[in-house]
């Protein structure tokens, strides 16, 4: 199974389209969001560009304004948005979602913390907007880069196979 990552999409709806219809493109059905959304109608967009069973399980950024209206979007669409950090399984993998606190650096403490915890197949970490992979006591960590792609000037998603565990960072 593919899944498709992103992350810090700060109202980018050029960018956003852009991914998603990599992600479509590229056969995944399953999405997650890193936190950062921001504002409800880039979730509208999302929900709009729907494809076949596509899912979409998020978790809130810092700068996500109206989280209410951002669930109920999310909600109405079969998908999850909620605070985290949290576990979710995914296609039999234990998976770590958060977005960030602070700083980039206590943000990467903090994945790379979990990561040695050695009961996560997978950590993903946004809120730097800068693309990471490292491998920890076998377990992978992974921020996908910022979708908003102006901060530090490059866009970017990342498709990981579960099976393998193996990223691919596009640019977007």
């Amino acid at each position: 199974m593919l899944l498709g990552v992103m992350s810090d999409s700060h109202d980018n709806m050029e960018n956003v389209v852009k991914a998603l219809n990599i992600f479509r493109e590229r056969g995944v059905n399953y999405i997650v969001h890193l936190g950062d959304i921001v504002s409800p109608f880039i979730a509208r967009k999302m929900v709009e560009l729907k494809w076949g069973n596509l899912y979409v399980s998020a978790v809130y950024g810092n700068n996500d304004g109206d989280k209410i209206l951002l669930r109920k979007i999310f909600e109405k669409a079969g998908w999850k948005i909620d605070y985290g950090p949290r576990i979710e399984e995914i296609s039999g993998r234990r998976i770590f979602l958060m977005h960030g606190y602070n700083g980039i650096e206590f943000t990467k403490k903090i994945a790379y913390s979990i990561a040695r915890e050695k009961d996560i197949d997978l950590v993903l970490y946004g809120h730097t907007h800068q693309k990471d992979q490292i491998s920890i006591n076998d377990t992978l960590v992974v921020n996908p880069g910022e979708v908003y792609g102006s901060l530090y000037g490059e866009a970017s998603i990342a498709i990981i196979d579960l099976e393998k565990l193996r990223v691919e960072f596009i640019s977007i």
